[in-house]
């Protein structure tokens, strides 16, 4: 193979790939939080533990089923979104905020998949900037404010 057609390959396999690789992995834990719950039932044990990160941040979003659901739905349907080509632009929009969020929630409490989620993260960033040209034009179209001169004619008579 010559090296344009390695890089024609590259193009488009790697986004590809990371299209994938993050519908995925949302697709899983998006999934958990929809079946019987990823952060489970809290507990009255949870006030005596001395405010262990992960403890804390687990029973906080567990107390909510109906956060949990919402919460999985953003991550099912985004990933859902990301690995068809044709939606994968709204897709990785749709990531974006919520991989952002997962990452703060994971270093700020310690939740212990910190890499993982700073990968997605990056790796959502690198889709997002592939695909700057659709979003330029999505971001700057503007009605046309400026009324148009009208045409006019020049009537000439039949003299």
């Amino acid at each position: 193979m010559n090296s344009d057609r390695w890089v024609r390959v590259l193009k488009q396999s790697v986004p590809t790939t990371m299209r994938l690789y993050l519908g995925v992995i949302f697709l899983i834990y998006g999934l958990a939080k929809l079946y019987p719950g990823q952060f489970g039932v809290p507990s009255p044990k949870v006030a005596s533990i001395n405010g262990e990160g992960f403890v804390v941040a687990w029973t906080f979003f567990g107390y909510s089923r109906a956060y949990e659901i919402m919460i999985g739905l953003g991550e099912t349907l985004s990933a859902l979104l990301i690995m068809f080509p044709r939606t994968a632009t709204l897709g990785a929009i749709c990531y974006f905020p919520i991989v952002i969020n997962v990452t703060m929630v994971n270093y700020f409490y310690d939740i212990g998949v910190q890499n993982l989620s700073t990968v997605m993260t990056i790796m959502c960033v690198i889709l997002l900037w592939l695909d700057r040209g659709k979003l330029m034009l999505l971001l700057n179209r503007r009605p046309n404010t400026t009324p148009e001169e009208p045409h006019l004619r020049k009537e000439t008579s039949g003299i």
